[in-house]
């Protein structure tokens, strides 16, 4: 974590984005066929482990880093601070990702007929456990990347904004 601003400094925004979530699917890709061997080592899930949480905390940590520049264009574009607007929004889609976070995997389990009573699972219900914990998270992950590379605000351009913005602030 103390590394994060040299690196975003180094790479850049985007880049860092791109940078960490592939570390995240790359652990969870990791994880996935560490989970397929015959006789798994525990050593091996949890450098897996550690390698997606790396990559997923960096990422969704400084994603959040992004919130007061959406505020900042908001105003520059509509000349009105939007802050309680993003705050709300993205509050709605915090909770409604919770909200999916609790029916997905029961959805999940149940098409795949997981038995929570049984001692050894069905290779089916083996194969829907490791989609929930490898591959839909990581399907979801891209998907993150891709709405990432829509965002078009550099660190020159938000700069850019503030400084903008706080001229109309003296000038008014």
């Amino acid at each position: 974590m103390p590394l994060v601003p040299a690196i975003k400094k180094a790479i850049g925004k985007k880049n860092m984005f791109y940078v960490f979530l592939t570390i995240a699917i790359g652990g969870m890709a990791f994880l996935y066929l560490v989970a397929k061997m015959d006789h798994p080592s525990m050593t091996l899930v949890y450098i897996a482990q550690f390698v997606k949480s790396t990559g997923v905390i960096v990422a969704t940590g400084y994603m959040w880093a992004l919130v007061p520049e959406v505020i900042s264009y908001g105003e520059y574009t509509s000349g009105k601070r939007i802050a309680g607007i993003v705050n709300a929004l993205t509050g709605i889609f915090y909770k409604a990702g919770m909200a999916l976070g609790g029916v997905v995997p029961g959805a999940v389990l149940a098409y795949v007929a997981y038995n929570k009573d049984a001692i050894e699972q069905t290779p089916l219900a083996e194969e829907g456990i490791l989609w929930l914990v490898c591959v839909i998270p990581a399907l979801l992950l891209l998907l993150a990347m891709f709405i990432i590379s829509k965002y078009e605000l550099t660190d020159e351009k938000i700069d850019e904004i503030n400084r903008e913005i706080e001229e109309r602030t003296k000038s008014n």
